[in-house]
């Protein structure tokens, strides 16, 4: 049994996405401070994050209206435990992400809301303060790593099913 096809459509989009921003986020962080275009990302990344801030609550309504595969009965029992905590994982991070960099940028001293595209602005809900803008940052630094730890054992978990793992305990059959 396959993930519905919006919930592959979601998975694979939003996975597009992440993976996007955690890159251009990493490189973002790597510019010097004094470079002219140090601020050039930040507007698309910003947008791109809250596309990712909506589409979550989209896949969480999704997947609760969705019939979930079950995980292949040749998975030992430590595997499906380690996966249910991995997905829960995945999903604790990208609110966390989602929501820390949009609260991040309404307490930035110098944020007008996030401009997505030139079509509307999705304006501050808080009030200035560079304490919880430097909060918030922090809790967006540390769970991007979370984020990229995460990602790289669900992706490993893949790898291995699909290869290592006899061909009954293939995972990636039911997200494509």
């Amino acid at each position: 049994m396959k993930y519905s096809l919006s919930m592959r459509l979601l998975h694979w989009s939003m996975a597009a996405m992440i993976i996007g921003l955690l890159a251009v986020g990493l490189y973002m962080t790597g510019i010097p401070d004094d470079a002219p275009d140090k601020y050039d990302l930040y507007p698309a990344h910003k947008a791109f994050g809250f596309i990712v801030l909506m589409l979550i609550l989209v896949r969480v309504a999704t997947r609760l209206r969705s019939q979930i595969p079950a995980l292949p009965d040749g998975l030992a029992s430590w595997e499906q435990k380690l996966s249910h905590a991995m997905h829960a994982l995945l999903y604790l991070s990208m609110v966390a992400m989602a929501v820390s960099g949009y609260l991040m940028s309404s307490f930035y001293e110098y944020s007008h809301g996030i401009e997505l595209f030139g079509l509307i602005t999705v304006p501050d809900i808080t009030e200035k303060s560079e304490y919880w803008s430097g909060v918030f940052h922090l809790i967006h630094e540390i769970g991007g790593w979370v984020m990229i730890g995460a990602l790289g054992f669900h992706i490993a978990g893949v790898i291995k099913h699909r290869w290592l793992d006899a061909p009954e305990n293939d995972v990636l059959g039911r997200m494509v």
